[in-house]
Parts: structure tokens; sequence; C-alpha cells
């Protein structure tokens, strides 16, 4: 069957604890985890670059550090940490000869002014505990000395074995002769006390969402003078983490999300993109729902219990969005209470077949998250405009109290099922019904083969979506949120 709408939110944190994974979950982003090196490790670089540009001739630079130092980092940033000095590093992992260095570094270059100064570094990151050979190293030293490419290049070959990289520089200075520094050099990953901001950092920025650690691991909890490298502490990190969301994910005998749903006049988000996330479409943001409501009572039982919130919306994948009366209406007209389907019969509204109905859901923020879209675009088509919203209005005069509501949602469990059939999202729909493996009775529900999504449904009659009503709606969102927990059994009372 299928899994539906895309990974659960449980099972995309990730806290990567190498530079390779991290940097290609970041992106340009990594620049806001780096932090520069120890002193003595960035003035040897300063040092070495200097000695370079004197000479007007490349240098091949073996560097060593135990595992976990930081070396690939430093290697793959030195743009980062001398940015006056070095350009971006080119990763070489191509066999070693000087045709094949001087085509790589001509077509990193062509990338700057031609009139760029700056050295090149060279990062041989493939070749740890497999040093260059006689020939390799006598390709190295011609690559060096050519104008225009090698002569204002830096090779760095990382070893974590001290022993190889003495042998690696001894013999490159037998064929090349004396370095204008001290080699091989032993380098420094960044400050200890600077590893808990680190690992924070990594943390939100590889899932871009706030306030992660307040599900239970927390960086500051690990002290940094226990660990040998940056690698060994972030790892240690990264299990833990990693431990943590599985078990949560496990908590329930189904993954369950929640997608609380404001069915008004408002034909767009409104204010609910200010209570969510920037990053992941419609998903509850802890602090902004707080920050909303600081005076309310369920604002203020939450404000006790902020750990206990991130990690509901986390293993809830909490979600809100509106549903507009372009949407709305259509279903109701079809699948609504007899007194509805009669109200809107008089305004002339025309029975809506199936596949209006599934076309109007998909056009709005509930379909897109049901397709597993990660951003909305919304539009407001379907039943025109003014007919949409004059009949909504007309609906809201008697009332959504007095269980009124009860038969709205039926309605929408209907709309659900034509809307999943018809996408081919293989599910079970349910309305005001129990999941069956734990108490919750959710307004709808979709069971799918390996998790549940449960809908929750308010009715407004206004443009409910605006920011006079920010600190209402985030109340309801929290009680919502608060009502789940109590029947998961997630929190003490």
């Amino acid at each position: 069957m299928s899994t539906s709408p895309g990974p659960h939110l449980l099972t995309e944190l990730v806290f990567p604890a190498r530079y390779e994974a991290l940097s290609d979950r970041l992106g340009h982003q990594l620049a806001s985890v780096l932090v520069s090196p120890e002193h003595e490790t960035r003035d040897l670089l300063e040092d070495t670059a200097r000695a370079l540009t004197a000479r007007g001739e490349g240098l091949f630079v073996p560097i060593y550090a135990p595992s976990g130092t930081g070396k690939t980092t430093l290697a793959n940033n030195l743009d980062t940490f001398l940015p006056g000095t070095f350009t971006p590093t080119l990763s070489f992992a191509k066999d070693v000869d000087a045709d094949t260095l001087q085509t790589e570094t001509l077509k990193h270059l062509r990338e700057f002014p031609v009139n760029n100064q700056k050295i090149v570094p060279i990062n041989i990151d493939h070749r740890e505990g497999s040093p260059p050979t006689g020939t390799e190293l006598a390709a190295i030293k011609r690559f060096l000395r050519q104008p225009g490419t090698g002569h204002k290049a830096l090779i760095l070959w990382p070893e974590t074995s001290p022993d190889l990289s003495l042998q690696m520089a001894e013999s490159y200075i037998k064929i090349a002769g004396r370095s204008p520094v001290k080699l091989p050099i032993h380098i420094s990953g960044p400050p200890r006390e600077t590893w808990v901001d680190i690992a924070r950092s990594t943390l939100r920025l590889a899932n871009s969402l706030d306030s992660l650690e307040d599900l239970g691991v927390e960086p500051k909890d690990y002290d940094p003078a226990e660990y040998l490298s940056i690698g060994d502490y972030l790892r240690a990190i990264s299990d833990d983490f990693t431990r943590l969301a599985m078990e949560m994910l496990r908590a329930t005998r189904m993954p369950l999300r929640l997608a609380i749903v404001f069915a008004s006049e408002s034909s767009d988000a409104g204010v609910l993109t200010h209570l969510t996330s920037s990053n992941r479409f419609g998903l509850l943001d802890g602090n902004a729902l707080l920050d909303a409501s600081p005076e309310s009572e369920v604002g203020r039982w939450w404000s006790k219990r902020r750990g206990l919130l991130t990690s509901a919306i986390v293993r809830l994948d909490a979600r809100v969005f509106g549903l507009p009366p372009s949407a709305s209406i259509g279903i109701l007209r079809r699948f609504g209470p007899e007194t509805v389907q009669e109200q809107l019969a008089a305004m002339q509204i025309r029975m809506p077949g199936e596949q209006q109905i599934v076309r109007n859901i998909e056009r709005c923020d509930v379909g897109k998250y049901l397709l597993g879209k990660s951003r909305a675009t919304f539009e407001t088509k379907g039943t025109p405009t003014t007919t949409s919203l004059a009949a909504f209005q007309l609906i809201a005069e008697t009332g959504f109290q007095s269980g009124k509501d009860k038969l709205l949602n039926y309605a929408m469990a209907q709309a659900l099922t034509s809307f999943t059939s018809h996408k081919g999202l293989e599910c079970a729909t349910k309305a005001e019904t129990s999941l069956g493996f734990c108490p919750l009775i959710p307004d709808n529900s979709l069971v799918f083969e390996r998790e549940a999504v449960c809908f929750e449904y308010t009715w407004r009659g206004s443009d409910f979506l605006t920011a006079k009503n920010r600190g209402n709606i985030a109340a309801y969102c929290l009680t919502k949120i608060r009502n789940y927990c109590r029947e998961l059994n997630w929190v003490p009372e």
C-alpha cells in the first residue's frame, strides 16, 4: 500500500557526523557551521601561503592528524578560513600525474577572474594510507613548477599516520629540495570550546528546524573533554540522536501524523505562515505558537513543557492548513448533510462531479500535503470565488456548533475517499472513529499500511486566517497537540 504524504518527519531527521555528509546536506549553508582551526594551525597555513608566494613555486604539503580531527573540513574550506589568500579548494580524486593535475587545475581556474592571484588548494583525499610513489612525486614536482597553474597551487595530502606523513615529506624533499616550511604539518581542528555550538548548528541546519535539542539529545550534555576529536564527539551525538528518533517512531504501534485544518472564508494560508516552519510545508513551529499565545491557559501550560512540545510536534509531524471555500463548498454540495445541500442548491450551486472534487482538493494545501508536495502553490479555482464565498457565509450563519461540524467532517471523509482513490493512495478512510491501535478518535483518519494521518477540522465563519486571530489559532493548535499527548500517554498528569 502507498505511504503518504511522503516520509514521516521522524524518518527525515539526521545528524551528519562526517564532513562529506554534512557538506552534501547543507550546500552553501555549510559556512554557517565552520569554525576556524586553532591559532597554531592557522598560523602554519598563513606561513605556508607566504612561502609559496615568495618562492613563485607551488608546494606539496602532507598534513596529518587523528581520524575525526577535521582534516577534510580544513582542506576543503581554506577559502573560508583565509578568504583573502585561497580560492575554493579543488578536490582531486584522479590519477596523480602532471598532465591530469594541469588539466583539472586549468578547469578550476576558469571559474575565477584571469588576474586572480590567490593560491589554489588541491586536496588529494582519496589516498589515505597509500602515499605517492616516486613516479607520482616526480609528477607533482613537475606540476608545481608550471607557470600559470602549478606555481600557485598548494597540494594537500591528508594522513592519519604521522610516520607515513613524515615519509612522504622526506621523499618529496629528496627530489624537490628544501621546503620553505617544516613538513609534514600537524593540524588541529576547531577549539573544543566551540564544539557544542558546532553540534547545535549542525542539528538545526541539517534538519531546517529549531530547538531539536529539546527532543532529548542536547549537545551541551556531552563534555568535549571526554572525546579524542570533534569527529568522535559528533558521532556520539549522531548515534544517540538517530537512536532517539527511531525510539520515538516505534513508540506507537503505527506512526501518526496530525493535520489541523481551518475551514473558513480565507482563500489562502494567511497568518498560518507565521506559525509554521519556513522550510517544511505546514509544519507547526513550537516557539511561534508560544509567542502568539503566551497568556492563554494552554500557552502557559506548554511554556513549562517546551521540550515536550518540540517532541510532540516532531513525533506527530504536526501540520496546519487552511481549507478555502473554493474546495469546501464543492465537497459540501456533493457530500454534505441534506440541509446543507438544500441550502447550496437554492443558491444554484451545481452538484460537482468527483473529478472536480478531486481537482479542487489537489489545488489547495490539504491536497498538496497528501500528495507529498513540499511547497504550497495555492490557487483559488474550482467553484468561482464570489459564489463559494457567499455560499460558505450562508452555511456559517446557521453555525457549526451542536454537532453540525461532525456532519461536515463526515462529508470531508467522503471527499478524501474520492481523492485518495483517484490519486492511487491506498488507505482506509474513517470519520469520527477510533483508530483501534490507540485511543484517539480523529475527525477523519487515513490509515495506510504503515502509518495513519489524523485530520482535525475546525469550521470558522469568517475570514479567519488573519493576524487578529493569530493567538486564537495558536491556542487551538496547542490544545489539539496537548489532547493528543494526553491520549497517547506522552505526558504525566
